[in-house]
């Protein structure tokens, strides 16, 4: 922007002339390490809210949105009970402990949104192990969610 006069009325409706001044461009902070590209796409779907797709056995593509809040709080509270880096070990019985249910509502979080009529039976058939795992890590990387190990 060029100097130049610009008059602004006051109350009385008289010019009182004001000059504009250019102010000089930000400085950038140089210090910080560029973002990788994994980093921008994750940063990149959670801000303009990207779906992720899914391919059950059933054939059909079906889409993960990212959570609401209310689903989102829930499934950082259900990461802390599955074992999201081997999802067999869900299925196993240890310490009396059975997880499968845990999972599969873990899973149903992802096609509640979209899908109202799915069901966990639905699920049990048509989900494998190798999807399982694939949901799951769209559901932490859509809601920019890290699973600490």
């Amino acid at each position: 922007m060029s100097d130049r006069e610009l008059t602004i009325p006051n109350e009385n409706q008289e010019s009182v002339p004001m000059v504009a001044k250019s102010e000089p461009a930000p400085e950038t902070d140089t210090t910080k390490e560029p973002l990788s590209k994994e980093e921008a796409d994750v940063i990149e779907k959670v801000f303009f809210e990207e779906d992720d797709m899914v391919r059950l056995r059933d054939g059909r593509t079906y889409r993960i949105p990212p959570l609401g809040l209310k689903d989102a709080r829930k499934l950082m509270r259900k990461l802390n009970t599955i074992d999201t880096s081997i999802v067999i070990s869900n299925l196993i019985d240890t310490d009396g402990e059975d997880r499968y249910d845990e999972l599969l509502d873990v899973l149903m979080m992802a096609f509640r949104p979209y899908y109202k009529t799915m069901t966990v039976e639905y699920l049990e058939d048509y989900i494998d192990l190798v999807s399982a795992k694939q949901i799951i890590d769209s559901m932490i990387g859509l809601n920019g969610l890290k699973k600490l190990l």
